[in-house]
């Protein structure tokens, strides 16, 4: 696979975007996930997204503005409308308003309605935790995971995440994880590429085990801890969907749609650890979890949750692989807008 400097894609994000009617400011948010999902390895949440948002703002069902209307605005909580926008924008606003009210009343709690899928959800969760807060993030996505018993797709692989800061320099504990035991991009990558993918990821659309990414597609994702994993999708539904008025039980979108619009539904909840001890206090009680963690290991292979992907950052921080299949979608993209800039 081609080596691709950052810049490159960051140039590449910011002139297609704004080539589309999103504004400057907006366009480097969304690319600045994006860089993000590159750098510390979640390439499938990436660049190779960029034609379907082209795709859906020539269909009407992305707006490029993204301009959020205030549903409810309480003293720690508060829901937004994303107007079918930018998820990363929805999220990174959501992410903005909790941290204000958290500063103020402890907590702060942030839903969104009627958004799109916001990428990785560690860019966010990293977002918070940049600023010394902690964490929570849910959202819900289309149908990919039966109910345990079921065989017909109800929940989304529902992003849930959790971020705690460690301390300046060092990698803060990220949890980003789906109820299934691959994300649905990392098939569809598959697919994009034809390559196969582990028996274990999906079942047909005869709830037979598949390596084929095409069939995956087409039947259902097998969820982490079976049992476990379909009811925390189905929780994830109810607090990202339900509770937000957001699409839920089965009527989010996928992200590539033809016109209509994906309705996802975003839960943000931010905690000021000045409201439950010092930030002294808590670095003290942070390194020493982290330093018992690191003891079981005989080598550097314990790693805490956000610790390899931070040690990637660092790795990836001028260049990132990305498949001769992607280039050639993004180059092709390039052309159709009459852009003078090549990947």
């Amino acid at each position: 696979m081609p080596q691709i400097q950052l810049d490159v894609i960051d140039t590449v994000v910011i002139q297609t975007l704004t080539k589309c009617r999103v504004s400057v400011k907006n366009a480097k948010i969304i690319s600045d996930s994006i860089l993000f999902a590159h750098r510390t390895g979640k390439g499938t949440h990436g660049i190779s997204r960029l034609p379907i948002y082209v795709k859906k703002i020539n269909n009407g069902s992305l707006n490029p503005t993204t301009e959020f209307s205030v549903v409810k605005d309480r003293k720690v909580v508060a829901v937004l409308d994303a107007e079918n926008g930018f998820g990363q924008l929805a999220a990174h606003k959501a992410v903005e308003m909790a941290i204000e009210k958290a500063k103020e009343f402890g907590v702060g709690i942030v839903g969104v309605r009627n958004s799109n899928n916001f990428g990785t959800a560690a860019y966010f969760l990293n977002q918070a935790a940049q600023e010394n807060f902690i964490s929570t993030i849910y959202s819900n996505s289309a149908p990919a995971l039966a109910p345990w018993g079921g065989s017909k797709a109800v929940f989304g692989t529902t992003p849930i995440g959790y971020g705690f800061p460690v301390g300046e320099g060092k990698a803060p504990i990220l949890l980003d994880m789906a109820t299934s035991f691959a994300a649905r991009g990392k098939i569809r990558l598959a697919a994009k590429n034809n390559e196969k993918i582990p028996l274990g990821w999906a079942l047909d659309q005869n709830g037979n085990p598949t390596e084929d990414p095409n069939e995956a597609l087409k039947g259902t994702l097998v969820p982490i801890g079976e049992h476990k994993g379909a009811g925390l999708s189905m929780i994830v539904d109810l607090f990202a969907g339900l509770l937000t008025g957001a699409g839920f039980a089965g009527d989010v979108l996928n992200l590539n749609t033809n016109g209509e619009y994906s309705r996802n539904g975003h839960f943000v909840m931010v905690l000021n650890i000045d409201f439950f001890m010092s930030p002294e206090e808590y670095q003290l009680k942070i390194e020493y979890l982290i330093s018992k963690i690191k003891e079981q290991q005989t080598t550097n292979t314990i790693k805490y949750p956000g610790e390899s992907a931070f040690e990637n950052s660092k790795t990836n921080s001028e260049y990132v692989q990305i498949s001769d299949k992607v280039v050639s979608e993004i180059n092709q993209l390039l052309t159709q807008l009459e852009l003078n800039i090549s990947m």
